[in-house]
């Protein structure tokens, strides 16, 4: 195999030095060329001995007297003439085209330049990693590819995303460098759980180059997590995304991949070096009687629902069952099953601190509005609808002051947070019949239960488990049975009571 160095630090020079266009291309004018400004349009990277096509043609200030002039890298004659540039590489490295424009304008002879770098490989791997894997592990890796001969392409935003599991940015990255996929023999996913695979799904559909190009292609996930659990997972993306195969593997496989010749030696050294990976393919991501629900999550993930929607539909039953117990069991009293669970939801879309933060503020607004309503002598109904729509006007003015501070929130959250106001009716009902004490006791005890949801189901392993095992959820139908005939004490009562024991064992 061929070998190539890119020089990185006469690169970065020239990029100091000029103008970028268009990613690599860069301009380069003199004084007298200020009316015109040169244009390179083509791919920055190919494959040895493969046709690169370069385009003048969205050059400003030309017209049709302008004359073309491409020069390569070295060579002093002209590879080309026209509006266009055609050039076959024939070895590995790091080739520079120069395109001059000369024009006559008010009789005077202008001529502008513009430089083009092109990557001239024999393999190309595409990394695909999200904000929160380190430039300096990529820059290692970049440069073991380049010792071992291979073109790795990096694709990686430089910023986070908020709220905190949010892919677009991710997509909308990969959508910009959609070109860097082509011709490369592996793209590997460095993200969090399945985000990133979903995130490549929604970039390339559409797309028909490059639709057409990934069954030739081998995709390769590297995660921290279970790898059986994202097998599944990963079967929707596959059955749409078509590719070669789907390697699920660890990071410390990185190297072995980037020094391999090819993807089928380096599955042979995953298994002789003792790696452990999962692959799906075609034979693995058919569809079987015993995973009917997995298609239908998997066929939902790859049909537009976020993967946070459908994390938050499987775990409405293990937090409905978790408060059941609290109640029927322990003895927690809580606002119904409804309102906990509905809290614990907005805990998980927003952050438990965020959460707690907006429910105070939502009780303490609506108990205001409710004091200040006092000597109006209002019917309950209109009393109540007045207090939602202050409620709701508040809550306007702190996503507003979100907003300000760069908190944004999805549309899903804001429905969330809309429903967990109505626990303000709730709060003055129970104040009203039974006192404020009461009604505190229970908006605390409510708040606990809730948080203690959030803290059970918020572990990222239950939630991929669940995610890739969805049919596991059916088990809470049958703890929901055991629970509904339990004719015991709760676990409460057995203190409330205890003076009750203590003087019947006496007795």
């Amino acid at each position: 195999m061929h070998r190539f160095f890119l020089n990185t630090g006469v690169f970065l020079a020239l990029l100091a030095s000029a103008v970028p266009v268009l990613g690599m291309e860069v301009i380069e004018e003199d004084h007298s060329a200020a009316s015109i400004t040169p244009v390179i349009s083509g791919p920055s990277d190919i494959a040895v001995g493969r046709t690169l096509v370069l385009d003048a043609s969205a050059s400003a200030g030309v017209d049709e007297t302008a004359e073309y002039r491409w020069f390569r890298e070295g060579v002093t004659q002209p590879i080309s003439r026209t509006l266009e540039a055609v050039y076959t590489p024939e070895q590995p490295g790091r080739t520079v085209i120069r395109l001059v424009i000369s024009m006559t304008i008010d009789g005077e002879e202008v001529t502008a330049e513009a430089v083009h770098e092109v990557i001239v490989y024999q393999r190309k791997i595409v990394l695909i990693a999200d904000a929160t894997v380190a430039a300096e592990k990529l820059l290692v890796h970049q440069q073991e590819a380049e010792r071992g001969g291979t073109y790795l392409r990096i694709i990686r935003p430089t910023e986070n995303t908020i709220p905190i599991g949010d892919d677009s940015l991710l997509t909308r990255v990969i959508k910009e460098s959609n070109g860097a996929l082509a011709g490369a023999e592996a793209i590997v996913i460095w993200s969090d759980g399945i985000s990133g695979l979903q995130a490549l799904q929604r970039a390339v559909e559409g797309d028909a180059d490059r639709m057409n190009e990934l069954p030739r292609q081998t995709i390769m996930l590297i995660t921290e997590r279970s790898l059986n659990t994202l097998a599944r997972t990963a079967r929707g993306p596959f059955s749409v995304l078509d590719p070669s195969r789907i390697i699920i593997t660890r990071k410390e496989a990185m190297s072995a991949l980037l020094t391999a010749e090819n993807v089928d030696q380096f599955l042979e050294r995953l298994t002789q070096w003792d790696f452990d990976f999962q692959i799906v393919d075609e034979s693995t991501a058919a569809l079987r009687p015993w995973n009917v629900l997995s298609s239908l999550v998997n066929y939902m993930l790859t049909h537009g629902v976020s993967t946070r929607t459908a994390i938050l539909l499987l775990i409405l039953p293990l937090i409905a069952t978790i408060l059941a117990f609290l109640k029927q069991v322990i003895g927690v009293t809580t606002f119904g099953l409804y309102t906990p669970s509905v809290i614990a939801l907005s805990f998980l879309a927003l952050g438990w601190q965020i959460g707690v933060a907006f429910l105070l503020f939502i009780l303490v607004t609506g108990y205001a509005t409710r004091s200040l309503m006092r000597g109006w002598r209002l019917l309950y109904v209109p009393k109540v609808a007045i207090i939602l729509t202050v409620v709701s006007l508040t809550l306007l003015l702190l996503l507003g002051l979100g907003a300000y501070f760069g908190l944004t929130l999805s549309g899903d959250t804001i429905f969330i947070l809309l429903i967990m106001s109505t626990l303000s009716e709730t709060f003055l009902n129970v104040k009203t019949e039974e006192g404020l004490w009461s009604a505190v006791m229970g908006v605390g005890e409510t708040v606990i239960a809730s948080l203690l949801c959030v803290f059970i189901v918020q572990w990222p392993a239950l939630q991929s488990f669940i995610l890739a095992y969805p049919e596991t959820i059916l088990v809470t139908l049958l703890v929901n049975i055991v629970l509904g005939k339990w004719a015991g004490l709760r676990l409460v009562e057995y203190f409330r009571f205890r003076e009750v024991f203590r003087h019947l064992q006496e007795e």
